[in-house]
């Protein structure tokens, strides 16, 4: 079971067991609540939070989100609904700075712009910004100038992991 819920999450290999799957998963998770983000690779929190998001409900998505959100403090969250209502043109902005709002909006940012990576793409990294246009900072530098937004998809993806291990969670 956990085989095909964490099938290439967490730098998980094709012939790893679940042992090693959940030790990863465990490792990724552990590393976002400590604060270790700097010990995470771009690519490793990209491709974590892209393959998380997929495999996640739109609600458990929203739950995900709304648990990492509530492990920031309050100025992060604020910078980070005022960098996603910025770089969506108005487009996603949240009611306000709670938790379960940001959780909304980035639900909502999720479903209506897949094409366009969701919450990743606002941040340069879905090939384009949510009106469909080549972000400017694009690519990977566009995760590196906002670490919050770099936070916000670590702790979906290590919230995932905890639900996809531990469904009674």
């Amino acid at each position: 079971m956990v085989d095909q819920l964490l099938g290439g999450l967490f730098g998980a290999q094709d012939d790893d067991d679940d042992d090693k799957r959940r030790g990863r998963a465990r490792d990724f998770v552990d590393r976002h609540e400590r604060g270790a983000h700097d010990q995470m690779g771009d690519d490793e929190v990209i491709h974590n939070y892209r393959a998380a998001a997929s495999r996640l409900s739109p609600d458990e998505y929203q739950r995900a989100a709304a648990d990492a959100l509530r492990q920031m403090d309050p100025e992060q969250r604020k910078e980070l609904r005022r960098e996603m209502r910025r770089r969506s043109r108005d487009r996603f902005d949240a009611a306000d700075d709670s938790p379960e709002e940001l959780a909304r909006t980035m639900r909502r940012a999720d479903e209506e712009d897949q094409g366009g990576g969701g919450l990743a793409g606002l941040f340069g990294l879905g090939g384009g910004d949510s009106s469909g246009t080549k972000s400017q900072s694009g690519g990977i530098g566009g995760i590196l100038d906002n670490p919050l937004a770099k936070v916000a998809m670590a702790g979906v993806a290590a919230m995932a992991a905890k639900k996809l291990t531990d469904p009674n969670r």
